[in-house]
């Protein structure tokens, strides 16, 4: 299975009745009044040779690693919760995922516009409908209503759409990182943060830049072949969504 599809697989088992108010999962939410949620970035951790595989039968495992809160001067304070996803089948680890969520009080969220100078080495364009959205909810059991209610987004939570959602973004990078990957290479690791919001039926676009070091070969590996490549969604407006960084190894 491709990376990232873990996110679809494990489905949460949490009945209606369970939820919070937003559509989201309740037994991962502060008290009040953090009750405006985002998901803040990650890291993902694959084990090359234990991929997850169509017929295995895979154990995910949820735990809270760490809650903090962060002060911050002129603003209420964040809560910060880091989750760990370990998931096994019966060879052992297959990947971990380290999830970063960012709790506050309700506040009308604005866009922050953080410009990228660097040029991609790749790109490619696309409008997110209601319609992917709605899929991806499905598929991902993802029940917040910010990304298919556009009046609880737009007039509970003072958005001006339905929100794209932090892992769906985070998937698309995956999945076009697929597309440019070299042959007979295979994704270790994407660690990556949100930046700012994406909306439906705004364009964004998906970029890739293939980074080199001091050691680096010309193709950008390393004496080990080892490769980095910069990832990062920019919004219609120009603007940094999603940044991260992959690392690719060599199949064994």
């Amino acid at each position: 299975m491709p990376p990232g599809a873990h996110l679809v697989y494990f489905p949460s088992s949490s009945n209606e009745f369970e939820l919070s108010p937003d559509g989201y999962l309740a037994d991962e939410a502060p008290p009040k009044p953090f009750e405006q949620r985002v998901w803040a970035g990650g890291l993902m951790e694959f084990n090359p040779a234990n991929p997850l595989r169509v017929g295995d039968l895979t154990s995910q495992t949820k735990r809270v690693e760490n809650v903090t809160i962060k002060e911050r001067a002129g603003a209420d304070p964040l809560v910060l919760v880091k989750l760990a996803l370990r998931m096994n089948n019966s060879r052992g680890a297959c990947a971990t995922e380290y999830r970063d969520l960012a709790y506050m009080k309700p506040i009308d969220l604005g866009r922050k516009i953080v410009k990228h100078n660097r040029q991609p080495d790749f790109v490619h364009k696309m409008t997110p409908s209601e319609i992917l959205l709605f899929r991806y909810s499905a598929l991902s059991w993802n029940s917040h209503r910010i990304h298919y209610d556009s009046v609880y987004a737009c007039q509970v939570e003072h958005h001006p759409g339905l929100l794209v959602h932090g892992p769906l973004t985070c998937t698309l990078l995956l999945q076009f990182l697929h597309a440019n990957m070299p042959e007979k290479m295979t994704l270790r690791s994407f660690d990556y943060r949100a930046i700012s919001p994406m909306y439906c039926q705004q364009e964004l676009h998906l970029n890739g830049r293939w980074l080199q070091t001091t050691q680096s070969e010309q193709d950008g590996s390393t004496a080990d072949g080892t490769r980095r490549c910069e990832l990062w969604a920019t919004n219609n407006e120009g603007g940094i969504a999603m940044k991260g960084v992959a690392t690719l190894v060599p199949l064994a």
